[in-house]
């Protein structure tokens, strides 16, 4: 579990502490000595467990407590407290506390209670999960799990056949880096903002798309939600080659988002056909697409320039052939259709005339790439790498190697505050580990994992300079849930602790 502390008093507060770490698998995650410094904790790190004193300066912890549940924050809660505040314990179960331990505390007493938390948890998870999982389950479970799933958050949220329901995706395999996070961000400032409606968000890893239901009695807040979420999130990427793909969907019912979601998958593939700038409505689903005719004359240009090895040639005859494509108002699968034809034009030319490239061309991927791609961005991207293999010098050719390494570093920069591994890049690159270590070591100088720590570390060294946060909470945002490895981490890339950095730079 992770657990954040909530206790004025020093050595009660770290006396948990030591004793929960050091005789427990559980994470300690923040530790507060006051309640409005906890809430703020709470807010940041969404512990599992939250153990708070109930007499604290500035908010007491019976007030800590209403505010948690004020803002549907599902976290266990234990109370400490004296004989004299008996009354109070008894108050604060009736805002859901899960138990409440007498001063001074014993070690047993706290182990049994982490044991009564833990079982809670695990019967929670098999009854019932979590919020997100059964948003999940409404349109990727099998039919009896979308029913019971319906059947909790409906009662859970309030939700009623008189509810207003939306449904917003964004594809991010295209975005900018870091946009993730700022979509994760801004959809935790949604749901403060907009307390009277219900807000689910979903991230799913291997298609890169998240998806957001708002749920609310009234057309208004929906709409408003929608303008936030907008303003916030998707103007300013709107004339961006690299940008996120948005759609959204209205329905009725629960029982309906299996439907909705896949209307908002169509939605979010036919963006390779509207180029869309700013959300693709239901409306683009209805739109009778122009017909296609394949430019063969565009097709025998690009053929003759790669049998003759004529770069010129290639490169006007291939933007010939994308202005062409943009040009005409057709529907996604033609598109995408054209770039494969033309892709396995050139594969089969240079099966009869070089080998040696068109093994370049099957092991770069570009195939698989243009049948992946989502936006225009990523099939032009990908189709653009073939005059690469093709007619790139030296240097060209490692542009190809750099694009991977781009990508693999764009990547750490994302997925940095998370335990990311070799293996986990490289099969959101899919490419192998081997390759990708043995790729990063020659374009970068440096091994993967000491690139990784000296990321975090650099990040760490401008958190203690610029900010005034604490050792623990500077681990966390860099990717270490343990505070005392990240010390000596630190201390063995720069020489000095943490804190002696701070102080050598305040």
């Amino acid at each position: 579990m992770r657990i954040v502390i909530i206790e004025d008093e020093v050595k009660i507060r770290e006396g948990i502490g030591k004793l929960i770490e050091s005789q427990t698998d559980h994470i300690i995650v923040g530790g507060a000595a006051d309640g409005r410094e906890g809430l703020e904790m709470v807010m940041r790190f969404k512990p599992d467990l939250i153990i708070a004193d109930i007499q604290m300066p500035k908010m007491n912890g019976l007030e800590v407590i209403k505010e948690i549940r004020g803002r549907n924050i599902s976290a266990h809660v234990v109370i400490l407290s004296g004989y004299s505040e008996f009354e109070y314990a008894q108050k604060a179960i009736q805002y859901g506390v899960d138990e409440y331990l007498l001063k001074p505390l014993g070690a047993d007493a706290v182990k049994e209670m982490l044991h009564s938390i833990e079982e809670k948890i695990k019967k929670e998870e098999l009854l019932y999960g979590t919020v997100e999982m059964h948003f999940r389950n409404l349109f990727s479970g099998n039919m009896e799990s979308m029913d019971k799933s319906r059947e909790i958050l409906e009662e859970t949220f309030d939700i009623s056949e008189k509810s207003k329901l939306t449904l917003c995706g964004v594809y991010m395999g295209d975005a900018p880096v870091g946009y993730k996070s700022i979509l994760e961000s801004v959809v935790g400032d949604l749901k403060e903002r907009y307390q009277e409606l219900k807000i689910i968000y979903v991230y799913i890893e291997n298609s890169q798309k998240a998806y957001i239901l708002a749920a609310g009695n009234f057309e208004e807040q929906i709409s408003t939600f929608e303008r936030s979420l907008y303003n916030r999130l998707i103007s300013n990427y709107c004339k961006k080659e690299e940008s996120p793909v948005w759609a959204k969907s209205h329905y009725k019912r629960l029982s309906e988002t299996k439907e909705a979601v896949h209307r908002l998958d169509r939605m979010l593939a036919s963006s390779i056909a509207v180029n869309p700038q700013g959300w693709i409505t239901e409306e683009v689903l209805t739109h009778e697409p122009k017909l296609f005719i394949p430019p063969a004359d565009i097709y025998n240009k690009i053929r003759n320039a790669v049998c003759r090895g004529e770069k010129e040639g290639y490169q006007k005859a291939e933007e010939e052939f994308l202005q062409y494509m943009r040009d005409g108002d057709y529907g996604e699968e033609d598109i995408r259709s054209a770039f494969i034809k033309g892709c396995y034009l050139i594969r089969d030319t240079l099966q009869d005339i070089d080998k040696t490239q068109f093994m370049q061309l099957n092991n770069a991927g570009v195939l698989r790439n243009l049948e992946r791609a989502v936006t225009r961005h990523e099939l032009e991207t990908a189709y653009h790498d073939i005059s690469q293999i093709l007619f790139g010098d030296k240097i060209q050719r490692e542009d190809i190697s750099n694009y991977v390494i781009k990508k693999a570093i764009n990547y750490i920069r994302e997925h940095y505050q998370e335990g990311i591994t070799l293996e986990e890049i490289s099969g959101a690159l899919d490419i192998t580990p081997e390759y990708l270590s043995t790729l990063f070591t020659r374009e970068v100088g440096i091994k993967f994992s000491v690139f990784l720590k000296q990321f975090r570390i650099s990040h760490a060294k401008r958190l203690l300079r610029g900010t005034d946060k604490k050792i623990y909470e500077i681990a966390q945002e860099v990717g270490y849930s343990d505070p005392k490895y990240f010390q000596r981490v630190f201390k063995e890339e720069i020489g000095v602790s943490p804190g002696e950095y701070r102080q050598m730079n305040g």
